[in-house]
């Protein structure tokens, strides 16, 4: 019997694991007690044990963001970097103390067996956007680019320091939250993807690569067009919480077979919608099949906050299940 970092491996490989893997529990928040099974589970850099905020409520990179609700994440409102005057004199949080990976490594230590998947700290358009600004953001990509690629290089540069520092304690692959999209474009043009941040992704991606480690990339929203390019650059996971507004055949025909989907059932259109239990069946089968009949090339996942969108605990129950019941190979279903 294969093990879970063997399906995992296989899967991203294409070398035909003998079910597909699914990553049900960790990362859930809040955690519930029941579990539905993992194997993937996610490990976290911790806090600066001598960190100071710079400004009352800022996080290690001095983004303030507040919220109304304890649910959802916060929105940023102080940017740290809305004037690029402070540029030259702003850091990066230290990610290589010794002290930020204790907890880290005994979660390696307790779960062998299992494919261990690091998150970055940050990363590079959506961590951009809070510490500059969305519309400063926005106009100085075309009006300050020397600036703004600068600033890139310093994010590219503390990325990989990570990707040392997760490779050294036995980590498999990383994970870069990286939200791209809007319902039916991106928030930048693919030109402007392609000339400033494509060329960071790769150097990223080649430094975990030449560490023997796998690079996922969540985004939400519609990225079709620079799918490609993320191939192109050694992209090996893209985690997907909604597929239906780029089409999951549309998605199959371009990508599958090439790159390796790590999704669950779409959530705004299937999964938050109460005793929705037909459709989600459909569903789960129509993604298995378009993204995992290549000899893998499909993980199965739920979505990590659930209660913050109003996902029912009940949906996601039976699309566990279903992703079990289905994802076994051979694949054995009609749609």
């Amino acid at each position: 019997m294969q093990t879970s970092y063997d399906l995992v491996k296989k899967a991203i490989g294409f070398k035909g694991p003998e079910r597909i893997p699914y990553n049900f529990d960790s990362n859930r928040t809040p955690e519930i007690e029941t579990k539905y099974g993992d194997d993937l589970i996610w490990v976290f850099i911790g806090p600066d044990p001598d960190f100071i905020p710079s400004t009352p409520g800022a996080d290690e990179l001095g983004i303030v963001s507040e919220t109304l609700d304890s649910r959802v994440f916060g929105l940023p409102v102080v940017h740290p970097l809305n004037d690029w005057a402070k540029l030259p004199d702003y850091h990066f949080p230290d990610y290589s103390k010794q002290a930020r990976y204790w907890d880290l490594e005994i979660q390696v230590a307790a779960n062998p067996g299992k494919y261990i998947l690091g998150m970055f700290p940050h990363f590079l358009f959506q961590h951009m956007m809070h510490l500059v600004g969305f519309e400063k953001l926005m106009t100085d990509i075309i009006a300050e680019r020397e600036a703004v690629l600068e600033l890139r290089n310093r994010m590219v540069d503390s990325c990989i320091s990570v990707v040392h520092s997760m490779a050294d304690r036995g980590v498999h692959g990383l994970i870069a939250i990286e939200d791209l999209g809007l319902q039916d474009r991106m928030f930048i043009s693919p030109r402007l993807w392609l000339e400033i941040f494509k060329p960071g992704y790769s150097r990223i991606i080649s430094a975990a690569h030449q560490r023997g480690l796998h690079v996922f990339s969540h985004t939400c929203g519609y990225i079709f067009e620079i799918i490609e390019d993320m191939i192109e650059i050694g992209l090996d996971v893209i985690q997907l919480d909604q597929q239906d507004h780029m089409g999951i055949e549309r998605l199959s025909r371009s990508y599958g077979g090439r790159i390796c989907f790590f999704c669950p059932v779409d959530i705004q259109t299937t999964l938050s919608i109460p005793e929705n239990f037909a459709f989600i069946e459909a569903k789960v089968k129509q993604l298995i099949w378009n993204f995992g009949r290549f000899d893998g090339g499909f993980m199965a996942k739920t979505y990590p906050q659930p209660e913050s969108i109003q996902i029912p605990e009940q949906n996601n129950a039976f699309m566990c299940a279903q992703f079990k019941r289905f994802g076994i190979y051979p694949l054995n279903f009609s749609l």
